[in-house]
């Protein structure tokens, strides 16, 4: 609502570009300034790590990516709509991509409209990314407590807010409130309503996916902080606990593009107990590169997994429904066994 508010007034809507402009601006010169000031540490820890770690790291990012994905697909699922895993892969890898434009909304709206094409409902595909994504931070909270010890020194409030939003979100999770919270956003944007409560079993397997996602995630940091700075156990453990709070909080940064500044804020303050600031911010920048790369190798290989199919989402020539109804018998029929 409040974007169509935006687009049906010309003035707010370049306000808001300008205000979007001005903040991805102002991160970049911020992380521009703080590699420079830095430059001679970055330099090093970016020369020192060893292509080894680098392609383990960007295994991992994949294999987090591919249960990012499953998230996604146990979400639609649960909502009423079953897709092959290849095409949930098309749908939510391709769309992610769109995480790189300022504004975090961007991926559901490619998801949405690639979804559609698939022959999956508009509403349907976004509430799925909601979904996944509340429950995702749900796991991010409860992983996030495992950097506590480091962040806490860091700065006092981030715990503070960890203690405050981790009981909602579990509160939130619970399949009676999320299913409350999504029939009112259906009742506020006019959509059919779900023909059937949201269950434990899709729920668990949401929260499931994304903690899996999360360590793979946690491990990819790890790998790299470990061969600057060996951090050993304890080491896994933080950098887990500290990777998926910096990229949900940088997920929340929607004016930022992929959450630029905020995440490799919290990463490097959460890696200044065993390197040095210019350090920390090497593998900080290093983890970035390294996950862009994965997200255009994992959306690459969606791609090519299916490539007639790609194209016909990509050119919107496949068909679509003549009506956003909640369990599309053709979405059902087309499941292959097994899936």
């Amino acid at each position: 609502m409040a974007d169509q508010d935006i687009q049906g007034n010309p003035w707010r809507a370049r306000a808001f570009s300008m205000l979007r402009l001005v903040f991805v601006v102002a991160v970049l010169a911020a992380v521009v300034y703080t590699v420079v000031k830095e430059w001679s540490e970055v330099r090093d820890t970016l020369a020192s790590l060893a292509w080894q770690s680098l392609a383990l790291s960007l295994i991992m990012v994949l294999v987090g990516l591919g249960a990012q994905t499953l998230a996604w697909r146990a979400a639609l699922t649960d909502l009423g709509q079953r897709v092959p895993t290849r095409t949930a892969a098309q749908v939510y890898l391709l769309g992610l991509l769109a995480k790189y434009l300022p504004g975090s909304l961007w991926s559901f709206v490619l998801q949405m409209e690639l979804g559609r094409r698939a022959n999956i409902t508009r509403a349907r595909a976004f509430l799925a990314g909601i979904v996944s994504l509340a429950l995702s931070t749900t796991a991010a909270l409860v992983v996030g407590a495992l950097a506590l010890p480091v962040l806490f020194r860091a700065g006092g409030w981030i715990t503070v807010l960890l203690l405050i939003l981790a009981p909602i979100s579990l509160v939130c999770a619970h399949p009676a409130v999320l299913t409350w919270l999504t029939q009112r956003f259906l009742r506020l944007t006019r959509r059919p309503p779900l023909d059937h409560p949201l269950r434990w079993r899709g729920v668990g397997a949401v929260v499931g996916w994304s903690a899996l996602a999360w360590v793979c995630f946690g491990v990819h940091l790890w790998l790299l902080a470990d061969a600057a700075a060996a951090p050993g156990l304890s080491g896994l453990v933080r950098c887990t606990g500290a990777f998926a709070l910096a990229l949900t909080a940088g997920i929340f940064a929607f004016l930022s593009p992929s959450g630029l500044g905020v995440r490799e804020g919290i990463i490097t303050a959460a890696l200044l107990p065993y390197v040095q600031p210019g350090a920390a911010l090497g593998i900080a920048l290093a983890s970035r590169v390294i996950f862009t790369v994965g997200d255009l190798v994992a959306a690459g290989l969606a791609a090519l997994a299916g490539w007639r199919s790609t194209g016909r989402l990509l050119a919107g020539s496949a068909t679509r429904q003549a009506a956003p109804t909640a369990v599309p018998a053709p979405v059902a029929a087309e499941v292959p066994a097994g899936e």
